[in-house]
């Protein structure tokens, strides 16, 4: 049975995403800094999210069943999100950096010697998948100390020095030299993940007080420190932390909407995030590629929610054809 909080917690995530990508291509950010602001705000929280909501799932869906019931559904996951990856990074090279069709090219998509744009995200799901795997005997033997223990060589590994590296090391580590979403750092919303799951956390004051300090951490680190938004690429502490408010009050929000039946079309949404993810960044690809757009807020907006549109409809679509079968066949 699914978990329809965690399905709405990535329908918000999923909206956010998609909208924040429509204005990334299609709006003069540094003119609109309204718009800059909220992008930037939707980068901050949605991929630890994604990651926190990894975790949750995963304790209730594989660590309390047997390595190899789990072994076959993470691995069918991981090769989902492989190909999606390999998907939207051809798109992206065909569409946005009309890349010919060559050998050495399409090589370096396929062995990882390059990370296409706006599609890394996809490469290091996989890997927060892989790490399940490679954790598998201590999750399964582990107590609150031991997940300690992991969230805090977490943040060791964020604050190592940065250095240029090739791909499939930024994947897990970080560094220079591409838009990197390292799996090891970003596992601190993993841990968290499976903590909030295996002790079915709702409302909760220790946590409301860790996640308030860490994201003022990071508003100290912006105002003070760095005076200006925290470094992404690479990933520095202050942006690693500053998702956990947030992130906590879409919880809380979810738990609320979850079960709500005027809010079952975000659960959707969140239920089929990485079809959204997916076509979306196709569409997007795709248009800017094309001259049928317009650089303007009014056209990333109108775009978003035309996309959000099509993408539900095609889903609608897919829902009928499978009913009509389950009908034919009961007759």
């Amino acid at each position: 049975m699914r978990d329809r909080r965690i399905d709405c917690f990535k329908g918000f995530l999923t909206v956010q995403m998609v909208l924040a990508h429509c204005f990334q291509f299609f709006c003069n950010l540094d003119a609109e800094k309204g718009w800059k602001f909220l992008t930037e705000y939707i980068n901050l929280t949605t991929f630890s999210g994604f990651v926190f909501a990894f975790g949750y799932v995963s304790y209730i869906a594989y660590l309390q069943k047997d390595f190899s019931t789990a072994l076959k559904r993470i691995s069918k996951n991981i090769v989902r999100l492989i190909l999606a990856f390999y998907i939207s990074s051809f798109a992206f090279i065909i569409f946005i950096e009309n890349t010919p069709f060559r050998k050495d090219k399409i090589l370096e998509i396929l062995l990882l010697k390059r990370l296409a744009g706006w599609s890394e995200f996809l490469i290091s799901f996989a890997g927060v998948m892989l790490m399940i795997l490679l954790l598998w005997k201590l999750f399964k033997q582990s107590n609150n100390k031991f997940l300690i223990l992991i969230a805090g060589a977490c943040i060791l590994v964020c604050l190592l020095p940065h250095k240029e590296v090739k791909p499939i090391v930024g994947i897990f580590l970080g560094g220079h030299g591409s838009a990197y979403f390292p799996v090891i750092p970003y596992y601190l919303y993993f841990i968290i993940g499976v903590y909030f799951a295996k002790k079915e956390l709702n409302f909760n004051l220790y946590a409301l007080l860790v996640a308030i300090v860490a994201s003022a951490y990071t508003l100290f680190d912006a105002v003070i420190l760095s005076k200006g938004w925290p470094s992404r690429f690479p990933l520095s502490l202050a942006w690693l932390l500053g998702a956990m408010l947030f992130l906590y009050g879409y919880y809380l929000l979810s738990g609320l909407l979850g079960e709500n039946k005027y809010f079952s079309w975000l659960c959707d949404i969140g239920k089929y995030s990485l079809y959204y993810l997916l076509f979306s960044n196709i569409i997007i690809f795709a248009l800017k590629h094309s001259r049928f757009y317009v650089i303007s807020s009014r056209y990333s907006l109108g775009l978003f929610i035309v996309i959000m549109a099509i993408l539900w409809y095609m889903i609608a679509l897919v829902k009928g054809k499978r009913k009509d079968k389950v009908s034919l066949s009961s007759h």
